[in-house]
């Protein structure tokens, strides 16, 4: 069963973050930021290989080395010399050419 909350570890105790508010994460070496709804920036010390694991679903999807996106938060997907999802807070991620067939997998084509 999946669970609707995560418990992120913090320097004063446990944060509980609704995985719908995930926008999308980005790695930076041993460590992960979380942006979340909000503007809210969460920095867990899990990698982002720990991190997409413990997200694991169809939500979650890995679109370059260093991020994982929240489907439900993408609203676009720009595709000129340096392919990208637009996010929801406006922010652009590039997506590696490896990675592009298994995004574009996820979404139905009209």
């Amino acid at each position: 069963m999946k669970k609707s909350h995560l418990a992120i570890t913090a320097r004063t105790g446990l944060l509980f973050v609704k995985r719908a508010e995930i926008l999308y994460c980005c790695s930076e070496g041993a460590y992960t930021h979380m942006y979340l709804e909000g503007g809210r920036k969460l920095t867990v010390s899990k990698n982002l290989k720990e991190v997409e694991a413990t997200l694991q679903d169809e939500q979650f999807v890995r679109i370059h080395a260093s991020h994982l996106v929240n489907l439900d938060h993408t609203i676009g997907y720009i595709n000129n010399n340096h392919n990208c999802v637009k996010m929801s807070n406006g922010e652009e991620l590039n997506v590696s050419r490896s990675r592009k067939q298994e995004l574009m997998d996820c979404f139905v084509r009209i």
